[in-house]
């Protein structure tokens, strides 16, 4: 986010009962009030029922608060007059208030995607990153946001983004979405799939990029437990080879999730595992060299796991012993 925020003269207010407690103890903070509690579930509990029925009483007062905030956000960042700083500020808010499903669903019904839309297409970077989060935070296991985000056009955006942009933190974030409307998510699974998606990821992964290496790599290894069609997809692709191309660079800690999409894919697909035994790829090779670079190092630990895995499963003695 550009620039700083003064001083917060007017907190946002809370979504739920236990933010409700927190937002009274913080405003009476400076008088005789007690202290703000680590575990506000804890004196929800043990408070008098009538107090509590007070709070709950208060809370369901700000519901129309919400929608009018709701809307108020909309307008901010669909106005072109509004600088910056505040399109900015009004998608932090837009995220504390759409964690809650219906708020979420409301925000649709009132026109909340379209302002998502111009965000993505915003030539400022701030905005394109706080749209994909959003959407990411706004669609994950809401199913009817995701089918609104996949019917409207949502994904071919966020591909887009994830393979064009310019901004590396866009990128990121655009992956992140990708993954929530996807995963565990049938149609858009299958509209990521049309639309050639796990072709954009795998040249994610390739690129220098870590961030993007780390993230693909675990969202692929996820879909491919999750369908066994997406595996055949990745093995026609080659991706065994390109994940081999990645290896032979020194052993870095993005090569943990990168050796952990290799054990999947060889695990679960015959196509895949073949590959990786072929002599010309020279993988034994490889795991041997970044074997020798990761043993006794701490940090290497999950690699060195993968690592003796993979020279197991692609053994000849391991191959005779599953036939």
């Amino acid at each position: 986010m550009s620039g700083g925020q003064p001083p917060n003269e007017n907190p946002r207010q809370p979504k739920d009962l236990q933010g409700l407690l927190k937002f009274c103890l913080e405003a009476t903070k400076e008088e005789d009030a007690p202290a703000i509690p680590d575990n506000p579930e804890g004196v929800l509990e043990s408070m008098d029922p009538q107090r509590r029925q007070w709070l709950e009483d208060a809370l369901k007062g700000m519901s129309v608060d919400v929608i009018e905030q709701l809307g108020n956000g909309i307008k901010n960042l669909m106005d072109d007059t509004v600088d910056l700083d505040a399109k900015e500020e009004t998608l932090d808010c837009l995220e504390d208030w759409l964690g809650n499903i219906d708020m979420a669903i409301n925000f649709h019904k009132i026109g909340g995607f379209a302002a998502l839309t111009k965000c993505l297409l915003s030539q400022h970077p701030s905005l394109r990153t706080g749209a994909a989060h959003l959407i990411a935070e706004v669609g994950q296991n809401n199913e009817y946001c995701q089918d609104r985000f996949i019917q409207e056009g949502f994904l071919q955006l966020l591909v887009d983004q994830l393979d064009h942009d310019q901004d590396e933190a866009c990128r990121v974030k655009a992956l992140y979405s990708i993954s929530c409307l996807c995963r565990d998510y049938n149609p858009g699974r299958d509209a990521f799939t049309k639309m050639d998606g796990w072709s954009v990821v795998v040249r994610a992964i390739l690129s220098d990029v870590l961030k993007l290496r780390t993230k693909g790599c675990y969202f692929l290894g996820v879909a491919c437990t999750e369908n066994s069609d997406t595996i055949t997809d990745l093995a026609k692709m080659g991706l065994v080879q390109q994940l081999v191309s990645i290896l032979q660079e020194p052993l870095d800690l993005s090569h943990e999730h990168v050796l952990s999409l290799l054990v999947t894919l060889i695990q679960f697909s015959d196509t895949s595992r073949a590959e990786a035994m072929e002599p010309a790829l020279g993988l034994e090779g490889v795991l041997k060299s970044r074997l020798s670079e990761g043993k006794g190092k701490e940090e290497y630990m999950e690699s060195v796991i993968h690592l003796t895995n993979l020279l197991k499963l692609c053994s000849k003695e391991e191959e005779q012993a599953d036939r």
